[in-house]
């Protein structure tokens, strides 16, 4: 890796990531993701690196190769860990732990291609035609689910080689308690349990309402009776499922390559955020502005983005998801489908995994949009007042930079010109400079002003250590007179 060390990161890295559930990406100043973590607060999580007197030699060591922080915002915590499974993975950081055993997360999978679907844990999933879903976190959370999901709905866990004809065997203890309605004992027709594998693999989608709202009314029924013990289990038992049911958005089954667009707009300039998904799992983003584009055509500005992004791209995906429908859209796909070498299809999807990723990019698209419009990017740290002041006088660059000019006389003597300095917004005394009248004799204030404008500059000019910063914004103490002396000297 061939990066460049640096004494310390600077804070700047941190100040403008938003305080959200995520991934975050520690980058060296070649580009190289040289550690990728998870948070439940992306700010909190990425300021706590600065605290230099609390930190591990080995936190010290990486943070002085970091000049970037990139980020990825989730749904939920648990969405940021798969990620950060799969950016590591990907990756291979330097300085992230790497786990030797290939450890992988439980997935529930539904057998539907046998006549009497069965139900179990498994850690490795496969393009098989079955039904998989997950992955879990924790394979304790996942067994509490798959018991709970076999009191609503009984459906086998055992591995039985059940035909429509082969089903001679004496039913289990899971058959007397309720928990399976016995296709191994011809109880139950294949059209009855084909609708109990429907409703699990709906149940298992996310339509957890029913399940979830008689959970709650169990748990709620024994807390009124003074049964905290039993209401302690429900609710423990309502958590797992809350959190193990809910579909992950990271990663997917199937191998597939997509490129998931996300937009947000504003007047003049729009955000497009592109998630890159590759052999099913969420690695990377990227993200890119477009001027002058019309919140009132986005259609327009994302085909225009579609065409320039995929002119010079090395690899075209098999789908790309979008927020909405475009112009041209065959005209698109077959130009894309000439380049990729087989079909490409664009894709605005209305439910499922790709609709939650979409969402979740034009999330991210919409976070990055605020944070340019509020002028807060990696390298900034910018007060409020500063935005709206920068606002008001209709500027296009950060006020990052104020210098104050002020002339004070003494009589005829001792005139002396006076640059105050603001950076960020806060006073910048050691920037403070002084300047003795030399040229001007007399009380005339204007051809002072001028003499100290002009004198700053030409030591700039003469890249003079203690003047090569150069203002964003002057302030000129006085009149109309002041102010024409400084454009004098300006000029």
């Amino acid at each position: 890796m061939n990066t460049e060390q640096r004494d310390t990161a600077t804070p700047e890295l941190w100040q403008s990531l938003p305080n959200a559930p995520g991934v975050y990406l520690m980058k060296a100043s070649d580009g190289t993701v040289i550690y990728v973590g998870k948070a439940v607060r992306l700010r909190t999580r990425v300021r706590s690196y600065f605290r230099e007197k609390s930190a591990q030699a080995l936190t010290l060591q990486m943070m002085r190769y970091v000049t970037e922080v990139d980020y990825i915002v989730t749904e939920t915590e648990v969405e940021a860990l798969i990620l950060e499974n799969n950016l590591i993975k990907a990756h291979q950081p330097r300085y992230n732990v790497k786990l030797k055993d290939d450890k992988r997360y439980p997935y529930l999978r539904v057998t539907t291609d046998e006549p009497f679907p069965r139900i179990h844990i498994t850690r490795k999933a496969e393009n098989d035609g079955t039904r998989y879903f997950g992955p879990f976190v924790h394979v304790r959370s996942t067994r509490q689910v798959l018991k709970q999901l076999t009191k609503f709905f009984p459906i086998r866990t055992c591995t039985l080689p059940l035909t429509e004809t082969e089903n001679k065997y004496r039913v289990c203890l899971d058959y007397h308690i309720g928990r399976c309605p016995g296709p191994c004992a011809d109880k139950v027709s294949v059209t009855d349990y084909d609708e109990i594998v429907r409703k699990v693999c709906q149940f298992l989608s996310g339509n957890t309402d029913a399940v979830v709202k008689e959970l709650t009314e169990q748990m709620e029924a024994a807390a009124e009776v003074l049964d905290f013990e039993t209401a302690a289990k429900y609710r423990d038992t309502l958590k797992d499922v809350q959190q193990a049911i809910t579909t992950q958005n990271m990663d997917s089954v199937s191998a597939a390559d997509e490129d998931v667009i996300g937009i947000a707009a504003r007047p003049d300039i729009a955000c497009v955020q592109l998630l890159r998904v590759r052999d099913g799992k969420l690695l990377e983003r990227e993200h890119y502005y477009l001027n002058d584009a019309d919140p009132e055509s986005l259609a327009t500005a994302l085909s225009a983005f579609i065409s320039q992004y995929y002119q010079n791209a090395v690899f075209v995906p098999k789908t790309v998801v979008l927020p909405m429908p475009i112009e041209s859209v065959e005209l698109i796909e077959n130009w894309l489908s000439e380049k990729r070498g087989s079909r490409v299809g664009l894709h605005v999807p209305r439910a499922g995994r790709l609709r939650k990723l979409q969402t979740l990019a034009s999330k991210n698209a919409e976070i990055l949009l605020t944070q340019r419009e509020q002028n807060v990017v990696y390298s900034s740290g910018v007060e409020p007042a500063l935005v709206e002041l920068q606002e008001l006088l209709e500027l296009k660059h950060p006020l990052r930079r104020i210098e104050a000019y002020d002339i004070s006389n003494l009589g005829d003597r001792f005139a002396v010109g006076s640059m105050v300095v603001l950076e960020d917004g806060k006073p910048a005394s050691s920037e403070y400079r002084r300047f003795k009248i030399r040229s001007v004799e007399g009380q005339n204030d204007f051809a002072m002003m001028q003499e100290v404008i002009t004198r700053r500059f030409r030591r700039a000019i003469a890249d003079d250590e203690k003047f090569n910063k150069l203002p964003d914004l002057m302030l000129i103490d006085g009149g109309k007179g002041q102010l024409s002396a400084a454009q004098a000297a300006m000029k």
